[in-house]
């Protein structure tokens, strides 16, 4: 018995869906980010609800442009042989992506977290087969490697570096949302 194929989307489903999981992506990551140095800097309460406050809109909207522009059904019926060194291949990629938008972050590198960040807007998230497989898994490697990475690199948590790359991913992952609703209107309007 053959396994099932995932359907191919047409570019114009997979496109929105890619900026979409990026918006998502780089708003959480943000956010990770700097709750990271808030928790380990010994922040009071303070600093917590500051950055929830301020990332709660771009999540939110990011969250909400992901539903309505990912395809329903992303995961593949049957695995194929072979599948579980190129998922873990990936994870481990995406891992790294998270580590390397954590690290930037730590040491107050705005550069080296706008460049990724941008990059990731580029990525075609929904032809990666394990992403496809295993959305929330790979989602986790990448903020798991942006909260981990920095504490494993013995980077010292410094919320003042922080606090301006994670102000830059919420500004890439809002306009990422406001270009994604854009869209949507003007589809709706020529309907």
């Amino acid at each position: 018995m053959r396994p099932k194929a995932i359907p191919a989307y047409p570019a114009a489903k997979r496109s929105p869906a890619n900026l979409a999981f990026s918006a998502l992506l780089l708003s959480f990551l943000g956010w990770a980010v700097l709750e990271r140095c808030s928790f380990a800097s010994h922040a009071g309460p303070l600093p917590h609800l500051v950055a929830a406050l301020a990332c709660a809109p771009t999540l939110t909207c990011s969250l909400r442009r992901f539903r309505a522009a990912c395809p329903r059904h992303l995961r593949a019926r049957t695995r194929p042989s072979g599948a579980g060194t190129t998922r873990a291949l990936v994870l481990a990629l995406l891992f790294g992506v998270g580590a390397l938008f954590g690290i930037a972050a730590c040491i107050g590198s705005v550069v080296l977290v706008v460049v990724p960040a941008v990059l990731c807007c580029f990525t075609p998230w929904t032809a990666l087969r394990a992403h496809q497989q295993h959305l929330f898994l790979s989602f986790l490697a990448a903020a798991a490697g942006a909260a981990l990475a920095p504490g494993l690199a013995g980077l010292p948590p410094n919320l003042m570096a922080a606090m301006p790359s994670a102000w830059c991913l919420w500004a890439v992952a809002a306009s990422l949302c406001i270009a994604l609703c854009g869209s949507e209107l003007s589809r709706g309007r020529r309907l």
